[in-house]
């Protein structure tokens, strides 16, 4: 094997090697993604408004969340509301559920699509039953239709000022806080 000086007196031998490098390193993390996240089966249980309860083909059951979508939580005005329309757009439905790794709490992240290709993460956000998940990195689109949503006053935008997400979730641990 040549040492590293040798190498880097010929750059293109060096820029090769890193390249093969960056290539396995690239294909040993998809294939322990994959491990970890065998194809689903089927959808069980719509847990919440962007939480869905799947098993997969191995028979094991976790739980998913719609990438880029944050919906109402249970317990939450509105929470009852984006759940029932998440179980209506997917419950007994052909759907394709696309792993898309996972976000900064460890939650696994899902596109779901219809037999005819339309995504049910932006059909929630479009209809109004949810926000734009603000640690969703490409959220232009989202964030359009989000808009358009806002401006028709569908689902929960009928409200003045709908409480976000992680507004309630923060209001729900003070509280807690307080009353420990």
């Amino acid at each position: 094997m040549k040492s590293i000086g040798t190498l880097v007196k010929h750059p293109i031998s060096f820029i090769l090697i890193v390249l093969i490098l960056i290539f396995i390193l690239l294909l040993s993390s998809k294939a322990s993604v994959a491990a970890t996240m065998p194809p689903i089966k089927q959808i069980i249980e719509v847990v919440d408004g962007n939480t869905l309860k799947v098993v997969t083909v191995d028979d094991d059951t976790f739980l998913v969340k719609l990438k880029g979508v944050d919906a109402p939580e249970q317990g939450q005005e509105f929470g009852n509301e984006a759940t029932a329309y998440l179980q209506k757009l997917v419950s007994g439905k052909n759907v394709l559920v696309e792993y898309s790794g996972k976000d900064r709490w460890g939650n696994r992240l899902v596109y779901v699509t219809t037999k005819n290709g339309k995504s049910i993460n932006e059909i929630m956000i479009k209809d109004g039953f949810g926000w734009v998940d603000r640690f969703h990195t490409n959220q232009a689109e989202l964030v359009k239709l989000q808009e358009a949503a806002k401006s028709k006053n569908a689902g929960l935008w009928k409200k003045e000022n709908p409480m976000a997400p992680w507004v309630f979730y923060r209001t729900q641990l003070n509280a807690r806080a307080k009353s420990q």
